[in-house]
């Protein structure tokens, strides 16, 4: 499944791209030199009473001010404004960029997947997210970094404006069929709760435990079934999964049930994906079945 799949591939290949990048002379491997940052990283944020999120990766991140959207894709052309720092409190370099997430360095990607349109925060990044073992100009090798971060605009193109309209059209004409009177979201899920719980609502960064079944909005076939809840390579957070997630989870107490009616664009987007023997075909909308187990501390 695309929701955790990316997360896990991205642990992988990170211990062994940058692995492949120590030079001979190195003595620690990728994931001593992160042990040891990530160490000095909490250190540091213990001495300044920084309370912090931490990200599987290894980012540490406080959220500043968080407006509603969602988060950037790694294919998403991103405004943002930044100033970098190292834990020193240096500034070494400040200013304002546009480009492709997935274009800067490992520890920028992980931070823009963390932040919505609108929103600022600061990143503690390890060094091997960053500029690694060779630096980069004015950064020297295995230097922890700060980011404070303005995510200004996350770009959407025309074909997805269009993509959308088309799929809410499709989906308003399922409900209509079906009788099926469902709460509109501004995002263009609609959602109906099929059992309200008493717990409380997660945040977009509450780790959760959900069980959820995944259907094909145009023939009803089933291309998972199953549950999440975190581990040492997903943290299951809310904004860790798919847009149509982000925008329903929050709008439900622990113990909630709730079927999603998900525009592709909200779910795989224009990717083709395959879930066992099921392929989920391109701008293909969804249904998700889907349970609020528990929010985890």
């Amino acid at each position: 499944m695309r929701i955790i799949l990316p997360i896990v591939l991205f642990i992988t290949a990170l211990s062994l791209i940058l692995s492949s990048c120590l030079d001979a002379d190195e003595t620690l491997s990728f994931e001593e030199q992160l042990k040891k940052d990530t160490t000095e990283i909490g250190t540091y944020l213990r001495s300044k009473n920084i309370d912090a999120l931490i990200d599987v990766s290894g980012v540490r991140f406080v959220i500043d001010s968080l407006a509603p959207g969602f988060p950037p894709k790694n294919t998403s052309t991103v405004n943002f404004k930044y100033v970098g720092r190292f834990l020193s409190g240096e500034i070494f370099d400040q200013g304002s960029i546009t480009g492709v997430v997935d274009t800067y360095v490992l520890g920028f990607q992980v931070g823009l997947s963390l932040l919505t349109e609108g929103s600022k925060a600061k990143f503690y990044i390890p060094s091997g997210l960053a500029y690694g073992t060779r630096g980069s100009s004015g950064i020297p090798p295995n230097a922890n970094l700060i980011f404070e971060i303005e995510l200004t605009d996350v770009v959407t193109t025309q074909a997805e404006r269009q993509q959308l309209a088309s799929d809410t059209v499709a989906i308003d004409n399922y409900l209509s069929t079906n009788s099926i009177n469902a709460i509109h979201d501004k995002s263009g899920l609609r959602y109906v709760l099929t059992q309200v719980g008493t717990g409380p609502k997660p945040t977009l960064y509450s780790k959760v435990k959900i069980n959820y079944t995944g259907k094909l909005l145009s023939n009803g076939t089933i291309f998972f079934n199953g549950s999440n809840s975190p581990s040492s390579t997903f943290d299951s957070r809310v904004i860790n999964y798919l847009y149509g997630f982000q925008a329903a989870l929050p709008n439900m107490p622990v113990g909630s049930k709730a079927t999603l009616y998900m525009p592709s664009g909200l779910g795989f987007g224009n990717e083709s994906i395959i879930s066992g023997t099921v392929t989920v075909p391109a701008n293909s909308n969804l249904i998700y079945d889907i349970e609020l187990v528990a929010i985890v501390d």
